[in-house]
């Protein structure tokens, strides 16, 4: 499992991993995921990355960040797919976002109807201002059935070439 690790993390062209690792316990199992937000598009020669991952929570919904073009913004909210209500994507601010990993990351207990997070991550593929919002909804019933919003502005601003700040 570390021979992959190290596949995963030397690979340029890996932008999200996820590991898995399954954990005995007693007569049970438990799950525990690990997610690896590994940006390694943009590494220098020294395979250091220069991309940045920024979360943002519930706490941070209204707010407004500064990103620069690959960097990544990952939105992680509570949700309970079992309810059939998930959160998607209601608008990335059209050239500036794109869309790169949509996770449910279970608890720990990882109960049966137990909630959870989605993690939603956008890099930053263009400069511009985008309004970043997000609905929870059941896709199936349409807009009628949002229930929940989140939205956030951002900013992304090119690249500084290295050496200049």
């Amino acid at each position: 499992m570390i021979n992959a690790l190290i596949r995963i993390m030397s690979s340029r062209h890996i932008l999200l991993a996820r590991l898995h690792v399954g954990v005995v316990v007693g007569v049970g199992a438990l799950a525990v995921s690990a997610l690896l937000a590994v940006t390694l598009a943009d590494t220098d020669v020294g395979g250091a990355s220069k991309a940045v991952v920024k979360t943002l929570t519930r706490t941070d919904g209204g707010s407004s960040i500064e990103l620069r073009v690959g960097d990544v913004v990952a939105v992680r909210l509570a949700e309970n797919p079992s309810t059939g209500f998930v959160w998607s994507t209601e608008s990335a601010g059209g050239d500036v976002l794109q869309l790169v990993a949509s996770e449910y990351l279970p608890t720990a207990e990882g109960r049966v109807g137990g909630g959870g997070q989605r993690s939603l991550s956008f890099r930053a593929v263009a400069t511009g201002n985008a309004e970043l919002r997000l609905k929870l909804w059941r896709e199936w019933e349409g807009d009628k059935s949002i229930v929940d919003r989140f939205a956030a502005t951002v900013r992304v601003v090119r690249q500084t070439p290295q050496g200049k700040q």
